[in-house]
């Protein structure tokens, strides 16, 4: 006898933590020499809790709260072309805690994590080929969007999502 299975995989979450309801964001302290970071990091945290809408984003009295350190950043050059920088890699590091205040509970927290994006500033996104690639940030600015968008979503993973 023979048996076929056949399916498909798809993910939803759920939240684990259904008692949370609102989140208070903390400015991060930035310890690199990169100022205006934790600015950057603030608003894009703000804007994407904003729009996720599982939880409000209050200052007093929160469920719980997002905190951290941005500690270390670096660029370094990947790829030279023609006597010209092609490719860079941003790579930022951070130490982020999400703690549960209703209970006093720390949910999630990575006191190490890295985080990398590359961005190039000529207009290539070809390989050697001819075949499209992954499209890669323009610029340094958008290579640190990008991080702390990842950063976000991580956040949410770890510490709202139950898979």
């Amino acid at each position: 006898m023979m048996v076929i299975v056949v399916g498909c995989s798809y993910s939803v979450y759920t939240s684990g933590f259904s008692h949370l309801k609102s989140i208070n964001v903390f400015v991060f302290e930035n310890i690199t020499t990169e100022y205006e970071l934790e600015e950057m990091l603030d608003g894009i945290l703000v804007d994407k809790f904003q729009n996720e809408a599982r939880l409000k984003l209050i200052n007093v009295d929160a469920d719980c709260k997002i905190e951290g350190k941005i500690l270390d950043y670096s660029k370094r050059i990947l790829e030279y072309g023609e006597g010209n920088v092609d490719e860079y890699e941003v790579r930022i590091l951070l130490d982020v805690t999400f703690t549960d205040l209703l209970n006093n509970e720390m949910i999630w927290q990575k006191k190490s994590l890295i985080l990398s994006e590359k961005y190039s500033n000529s207009d290539v996104n070809e390989d050697e080929s001819g075949d499209a690639m992954e499209l890669i940030a323009k610029t340094e600015i958008e290579a640190q969007n990008r991080i702390f968008k990842a950063l976000f979503e991580q956040i949410i993973k770890n510490s709202l999502e139950e898979w």
